[in-house]
């Protein structure tokens, strides 16, 4: 048969399978009736293949950048796959170094993790054990607290205020006392919202000294630009007490790589470090990593992807008069005006995954941006539910 069955069916739906296929099979020296069978066995195989496409799920529940990252950084990664026998050797210094001129700190400065997520684990190791505190908002990123309470330290939860921001002053008042961190993750996940520096700037300033603040900004990349927000890494780490983590998770998509970053003084980095092996990193996340920060326009085009779907997102949540809280990430909190179990099962049921449930904010579902095709999907999903009289405010 002089055309394969494998390209015919790679990337390609059943109409097209049939229109290739079907010439091939004519000019073979074949009976009508054989040569019918053998094109139903195309279709079939093609509809198979379709089949099994449609029934892969959409993903908007973990905030992944869903257009996954650049050219230049995959090609990097597919050559860095075959050095996958070696231990790292001079990667993570080149890594280290790209962070440290990126942000006007000291190589030493930098601690790199496999993920964000370990950072978190370096610091909970690092301070806080049983009789220190764990202060942080309510709802925000559950890992550090779940690693506090495995770690024997209490955990405060301070609800978020009126505007869904941290609210200091109540954290300030549980902080002055056996606090071991205070993690503040801005802008915040799930609520997508930010809490203005210069009020964290105050409320650092009245910390007592052996406080320590841990400042995620796993989204910095997504906020509109404006006086409100400003990154902790827009000015040299000059205070001991705080530690800003990053992650190559969002913006650079390469969630998959597990490779973040914190940024502190070199004492503080130190520490951090001391607590985790050295060699929690790939090789090949090393060297994408260090890609991806090469690549700038990437992220420029990421931002502007992000900006145009999530006003995009809004456009049609306004559409259908729900209510969204304002957001600055790549994902959005939405009241559905229905109980969320019900849009959360109905949405699974169209193979949709969206965003847990999170107790204090318990009328919303959190929903991750897609692309233009993942999110047309999620809406013509969403319109199939059935008309509710009862709205849940």
């Amino acid at each position: 048969m002089s055309i394969s069955r494998r390209n015919l069916l790679r990337n390609i739906g059943v109409g097209a399978v049939v229109g290739a296929a079907a010439p091939a099979l004519r000019g073979l020296p074949l009976c009508p009736a054989m040569e019918s069978a053998l094109l139903g066995n195309y279709v079939s195989a093609a509809q198979s293949a379709v089949g099994a496409t449609a029934r892969k799920p959409i993903l908007l529940d973990r905030n992944e950048n869903p257009y996954g990252p650049s050219e230049k950084v995959l090609s990097v990664l597919r050559e860095s796959a075959v050095t996958g026998n070696r231990y790292p050797r001079t990667e993570y210094d080149a890594l280290t170094d790209k962070l440290a001129a990126l942000h006007h700190v000291k190589h030493e400065q930098i601690v790199l993790g496999c993920g964000s997520s370990e950072i978190l684990c370096m610091a909970a190791l690092t301070f806080l054990k049983p009789g220190k505190k764990l202060v942080q908002a309510a709802p925000t990123f559950p890992a550090l607290g779940k690693l506090a309470q495995s770690a024997g330290a209490e955990v405060v939860d301070v609800p978020l205020n009126k505007r869904y921001e941290h609210d200091l002053g109540v954290m300030l008042d549980h902080a002055r006392s056996s606090t071991g961190l205070v993690y503040i993750v801005n802008p915040n996940n799930p609520t997508g919202t930010i809490t203005p520096r210069k009020d964290i700037e105050a409320f650092i300033s009245k910390l007592p000294s052996n406080v320590t603040v841990l400042i995620d900004e796993a989204y910095h990349h997504f906020v509109t630009p404006g006086a409100a927000y400003e990154s902790f890494l827009d000015r040299p780490i000059d205070d001991p007490r705080i530690i800003v983590s990053r992650t190559f998770s969002k913006i650079y998509g390469l969630a998959g790589m597990r490779i973040g970053y914190a940024v502190a003084t070199s004492e503080i980095s130190k520490r951090l470090a001391a607590s985790f092996p050295r060699w929690s990193v790939s090789v090949v996340s090393a060297r994408g990593a260090s890609a991806a920060l090469d690549d700038v326009g990437y992220v420029r085009l990421g931002v502007k992807r992000n900006t145009d779907d999530r006003q995009e997102f809004f456009n049609q949540v306004n559409a259908r008069m729900l209510r969204a809280i304002d957001s600055q990430t790549n994902f959005v909190m939405v009241n559905p005006m229905r109980p969320p179990d019900e849009v959360i099962k109905h949405l699974e049921k169209h193979n949709i995954l969206i965003g847990p449930k999170f107790p204090i904010l318990d009328k919303y579902i959190r929903v991750s941006l897609g692309t233009f095709d993942e999110m047309q999907a999620f809406w013509r999903a969403w319109d199939l539910m059935p008309p509710t009289g009862k709205m849940t405010m």
